[in-house]
């Protein structure tokens, strides 16, 4: 919790960062806290008295070698904002756009790719004003940016925080360096005390181990200490457990205002502590199980220490607290009381509050200081945590707009970080989302050939003899030349699949495992098919592959790839021919009288499940292309890509009729910096289906595609960890597929969660979408599906400028449905024009600007306003003859 007294439930993980020590106040320590107490202890008296004063002025640690591995240079032209050299090849360094230039760019990389190894000796060398630009590794060490070093942007290369992670283990009771201990502010992983200061896109952690410290010691474990005023978090994760989010203000009576935005902050005790003006604005907050019993005591979210001449504190404002904690077993918050003058100062609105939350009773004394003489409000808050009972005093109505994240940050000088993160909400058009930050240029084929496998069958009618077809011949060959070649370097080779002859040139394969540094190339003719064969396909102890079950997950697919650098790519001819893979999933499934096709239709009549085969599956593989390639009529999903940074798909046409069920086109999932380019696609579900599930997925671009009879470029359903910052632009849709299948659930534009599995869309906008003959030209649901979770779906910030459809079918019709009124839909429509305007509208905030469409329903506000421009003019190109 706070900085240097009390003595709670410990930290699971850590961080270090140096702090100064506080100036006494009226005879007392500002960070005074007292020895550590056990968690018997806590849950027996909450309000616990904190112990000894916070070390300021302590040395630095020897920083740690970190662990962090170079990931391989790429061999395409991906150019991004910052590019590092590493023996004549290019690493892309991916940034967010900087409001601000900086004079120079200071790279770091553990492996000695970057100018500097550490971050701290980047620190050091900085200037204000540079950015310092991280690498994707974990580096051990306790970081401080000092005063002085003011307008630097500390950012992670990658723009996933989870890719690059600051990381170190001090706690309060930790030794110092000539003698006494660290105490709560020297415990941080990471100080920031300059002014002026923007974090984005890294981790912090404090992995302190509170179990396996001494009874009676100080377990408080700071991950980061903001210090300074105006200072921005962006996309941040700061993991802890005892005080894991310090803001402080080591002169109490000054201005000191921080802004946390889209950051992701875990802990238990006191987690979010501190006497600066300190906003989290769209967070995600993690309070963590410790084992207490339902209406025990697992911890605390906040312990602010306000300044009583201060009027504001903590503003946690739409966000969202997770926990799977037992009910009743998390205290919104406490005030701590360290000198005389302090107040605490908390307002927690409009945020999805979890059955862990004391909802009768939020808030806690502290030290034998009341929370009543504090100043503790919620508002507008949602969830099994939510009450508005005697002891959980609301905000006035009155007073909503002054505790707005932009009042407590304005001062005295007007600062608004808010409109730069998130725009101004509903009165104006949302900022367009500038998808993936690489600079992304068309892929070229790879000059190494490792080894080429030759083409030794013919399968004029996509099938062959049954021997064949029960154990696949091509499997074992393809698969050596795939280990064999298999890349630990930089560089990137491929394994060719070549044609023999003109009728030589077929591979029937089981599943097939593609490497780090390999391309998976096929000739220009050449068509790689799939077993028909389930057994080869089954995962051991899995539901039966080719086969109705009460779960899905028995079948591997057909191309699994892992490890960075890897692509599947193929030849194309002059007459627009290229490579394919064909998943024959139209055919009969080896020992069943039915296709796959047929199994997923039965499984969905049968209300079970499918065990149908992926055709392509990447896993955590950066840098990942698909290029040129014809990918056809998979048992199930044709791409799905997890959890990887950097992927990019160019030239791809899928055809597979809009009547194949559960046949996606391309799933980026827990994925960054994607393109999808150039690609025809023809699928009978989500053309596109952007996913954030147990990883955030962001910064994505799909450009320039034509898709047929799908159900439409989705993000969703499951959307738990958050999908942000994702464009998409000039696209057309036709609902009828390129073979004259009418899709009956054609879709245009959609974004779908549910209870069950929400969690926040913000940062999307669409230019420029055609529509023909689609069924659901917009579709904004937040109740796609039944059930209940532990997020509250809610799209914020999405922006639809230019679509035109036409000829829509009979009956066609819009949704745009937001969770409740506390979790509106805020929707910008721009340049909209729809033949058919019919629309579901409920809990909505729309910006409506020269648009036909103007919806309303329960709780739907329409503001109508005027701008330059105008819908696209379409034409919709006939999917290509392959």
């Amino acid at each position: 919790m706070a900085p240097s007294q009390s003595g709670g439930t410990s930290p699971p993980r850590g961080e270090t960062c140096s702090r100064r020590r506080p100036a006494r106040r009226k005879g007392t320590h500002a960070f005074a806290r007292q020895p550590f107490v056990s968690r018997r202890q806590l849950m027996e008296n909450p309000a616990r008295v904190r112990g000894p004063p916070l070390q300021k002025d302590r040395p630095l640690p020897d920083l740690d070698q970190r662990t962090h591995r170079r990931r391989p240079a790429t061999r395409r032209v991906l150019a991004t904002a910052g590019v590092l050299a590493v023996m004549g090849a290019t690493v892309p360094l991916i940034a967010q756009a900087v409001l601000t230039p900086k004079a120079h760019t200071l790279t770091v990389a553990s492996d000695g790719s970057g100018r500097y190894r550490t971050v701290q000796s980047a620190v050091d060398a900085a200037r204000p004003g540079d950015e310092i630009r991280i690498a994707k590794g974990t580096y051990r060490e306790v970081v401080r940016v000092p005063v002085g070093k003011d307008g630097l942007t500390v950012t992670g290369a990658t723009g996933n925080p989870a890719d690059v992670v600051i990381s170190y283990g001090n706690s309060a009771g930790t030794a110092k360096s000539g003698g006494g201990q660290l105490g709560t502010e020297g415990s941080a992983t990471a100080t920031f005390a300059a002014t002026g200061l923007t974090v984005e896109n890294l981790t912090v952690e404090n992995t302190f181990d509170r179990a396996a410290a001494h009874v009676g010691s100080a377990t408080q474990a700071v991950a980061l200490a903001a210090e300074g005023d105006r200072q921005v978090f962006r996309n941040d994760r700061i993991i802890g457990h005892q005080d894991t989010l310090l803001a402080w203000s080591p002169n109490a009576t000054a201005q000191t205002r921080q802004y946390f935005t889209d950051d992701y902050v875990e802990g238990d005790v006191d987690m979010i502590f501190g006497n600066a003006t300190a906003v989290l604005d769209h967070a995600t907050i993690q309070a963590d199980d410790d084992g207490a019993p339902a209406d025990g005591l697992n911890g605390f979210l906040t312990a602010a220490n306000t300044e009583t001449s201060h009027k504001y504190g903590l503003l946690i404002t739409d966000s969202t607290v997770r926990s799977t904690a037992k009910d009743g077993t998390y205290y919104l918050g406490r005030p701590w009381h360290p000198t005389a003058t302090a107040s605490a100062q908390v307002v927690v609105r409009n945020t999805a509050l979890p059955a862990a939350i004391k909802s009768a009773t939020p808030w806690t004394d502290m030290s034998g200081f009341s929370w009543h003489s504090a100043r503790l409000t919620s508002y507008g808050n949602t969830g099994p945590g939510a009450a508005t009972g005697a002891d959980s005093p609301q905000l006035p109505a009155a007073q909503v707009g002054e505790y707005a994240a932009t009042a407590y940050l304005a001062g005295t000088d007007g600062w608004n970080p808010v409109a730069a993160s998130h725009g101004t909400g509903s009165t104006v058009p949302a900022g367009t989302a500038t998808g993936d930050t690489r600079h992304v240029t068309e892929p070229a084929l790879p000059t190494t050939v490792c080894a080429t496998v030759p083409a030794a069958r013919t399968m004029p009618t996509r099938t062959t003899d049954q021997g064949s077809e029960t154990t696949p011949p091509d499997t074992i060959r393809i698969q050596h030349a795939l280990d064999t070649c298999a890349q630990t370097g930089q560089q990137t080779v491929a394994v060719r699949l070549q044609t023999t002859d003109s009728s030589h040139n077929a591979f029937l394969t089981g599943p097939l495992a593609v490497h780090q540094g390999e391309v998976l190339l096929l000739d220009s003719g050449v068509t790689l098919y799939g077993s028909r064969n389930p057994a080869d396909y089954q995962i051991s102890g899995k539901p039966r592959c080719g086969a109705l079950a009460s779960s899905g997950g028995g079948c591997k697919p057909l191309i699994s790839v892992a490890g960075a650098n890897a692509g599947i790519e193929a030849v194309r001819a002059a007459d627009g021919s290229q490579g394919r893979i064909d998943g024959r999933g139209d055919q009969t499934v080896l020992g069943t009288t039915t296709s796959w096709w047929q199994l997923a239709t039965d499984a969905q009549k049968a209300g079970s499940n499918q065990n149908n085969p992926r055709l392509i599956q990447a896993d955590n593989s950066d840098n990942f292309t698909l290029y040129h390639v014809d990918l056809l009529s998979s048992p199930n999903f044709h791409v799905v890509y997890n959890g990887g940074n950097g992927f990019t798909a160019w030239g791809v046409r899928i055809k597979t009729p809009a009547t194949a069920r559960n046949t996606d086109g391309i799933d980026p999932a827990g994925a960054t910096n994607v393109t999808i380019t150039d690609s025809s696609i023809m699928d009978g579900d989500d053309g596109i289906a952007i996913k954030g599930g147990n990883k955030p997925s962001g910064n994505i671009t799909v450009t320039n595609n034509h898709f047929y009879g799908t159900h439409g470029i989705s993000i969703g359903s499951e959307t738990t960890s958050g999908v942000t910052n994702v464009l998409f632009r000039d696209n057309t849709l036709t609902g009828t597929d390129g073979l004259g299948n009418t899709s009956g659930s054609s879709t245009g534009i959609r974004i779908k969660s549910s209870p069950a599995n929400g969690g926040r869309v913000t940062g999307v906008t669409y230019l420029n979408t055609c529509l023909d003959a689609v069924r659901a030209p917009l579709v904004f649901d937040t109740h796609y599906s039944g059930g209940s979770g532990p997020n509250a779906p809610w799209f914020t910030g999405i922006t639809v400028d230019g679509v035109t459809a036409t000829h829509s079918p009979s009956g066609a019709k819009s949704t745009l449905v937001g969770l409740d009124k506390t979790r509106p839909l805020e929707l910008t429509l721009q340049h909209v024009k729809l033949d058919v305007t019919t629309a579901t509208a409920a809990n909505a905030r729309i910006t409506a600007i020269d648009t036909n469409l103007h919806p309303s329903g329960p709780d739907v506000t329409v503001t109508t306003t005027n701008g330059p421009g105008a819908a696209p003019t379409c034409t919709f190109p006939a999917f290509p003859a392959l």
